[in-house]
């Protein structure tokens, strides 16, 4: 197969990997996804717990000696239709090792069973639940696709509720629920995992016409930024995202909110999937720089 991207080559073999947007394949995918994909094993100096926030579940994932005043709240990918992946969790485990914080990794309830405001108001709730029931000075908010939209989405709400804010956010190819007009849209509809058509049909199963107005639905909306926290804001190079993620970082600029942009090059969106990539694993590198600079000032 010839590829039409130049992608890095240990990309190229996810190339023929879309992810379903049919609701038949979703619910076997969704079914399939425990089987088929584990992770790695938790790490042997972790501890991990599930716990019950509503209507939906989270893992506490916590190092057996670390410090308890760190938090990361992290909302996974997966176009508000899908599970997490086994990389995800594995990530949520490196991200707890790595800063040394407690990490609530959130399993939100999914479209097109739930459609919107649903995920958002789960993660929402389980971000109310982490305010009451944990113990930490230094907060981070995370998630990645999806589940950076579903962080924005938090932090709207939170920032409206007059709650405590997040010291840090760091958002990975955000951009699933932003301008449908963009360069990057028009561009990128054959992408591997994910490209502009498949977003459009995920949409379309997440929310209906009226909610595309809503800024808890689209964040890009929202009128002004003022008051969310310094950002880590991630892109890839070929993913229909790449001009929403540019458009978030610089509508937060504008709203005197300091700003990390980590343009990636030769990648696709989802190329997390690739766990054991130098390339993958100098940006977690990234991240995890920026994580420990947002939680330092616990220390």
């Amino acid at each position: 197969m010839t590829m039409k991207y130049d992608l890095r080559p240990e990309f190229q073999k996810y190339s023929w990997i879309y992810l379903p947007t049919q609701p038949w394949m979703l619910k076997a995918a969704n079914a399939l996804m425990p089987v088929i994909q584990h992770g790695r094993k938790l790490d042997a100096c972790l501890q991990s717990r599930k716990i019950k926030i509503g209507e939906c579940s989270a893992d506490l994932i916590w190092p057996i000696s670390g410090r308890k005043d760190a938090l990361l709240i992290y909302y996974h990918g997966g176009a508000f239709l899908m599970k997490a992946a086994a990389y995800h969790k594995d990530l949520a485990q490196t991200y707890a090792l790595r800063t040394n914080c407690t990490v609530l990794f959130v399993d939100y309830r999914l479209a097109p069973d739930h459609k919107f405001p649903v995920p958002v108001k789960d993660c929402f709730r389980a971000y109310s639940w982490a305010l009451k029931n944990l113990s930490f000075e230094r907060m981070a908010i995370g998630g990645d696709s999806a589940g950076a939209d579903l962080a924005m989405s938090v932090m709207l709400l939170a920032k409206k509720n007059r709650m405590r804010m997040p010291d840090g956010q760091m958002l990975i190819y955000p951009g699933c629920a932003g301008d449908p007009a963009t360069e990057s849209m028009r561009r990128y509809t054959d992408t591997p995992l994910w490209n502009s058509i498949l977003n459009r049909k995920a949409l379309a199963l997440y929310g209906v016409e009226k909610d595309y107005q809503n800024p808890l639905f689209r964040p890009i909306l929202t009128g002004c930024f003022f008051g969310f926290p310094k950002a880590y804001i991630e892109t890839a190079e070929f993913d229909c995202l790449h001009d929403a993620g540019v458009q978030i970082a610089e509508r937060y600029r504008k709203d005197r909110i300091p700003v990390i942009r980590n343009d990636t090059k030769r990648t696709m969106h989802g190329y997390d999937i690739a766990e054991k990539s130098p390339y993958v694993q100098k940006q977690v590198n990234k991240r995890i720089r920026f994580l420990n600079e947002i939680f330092k000032e616990a220390d």
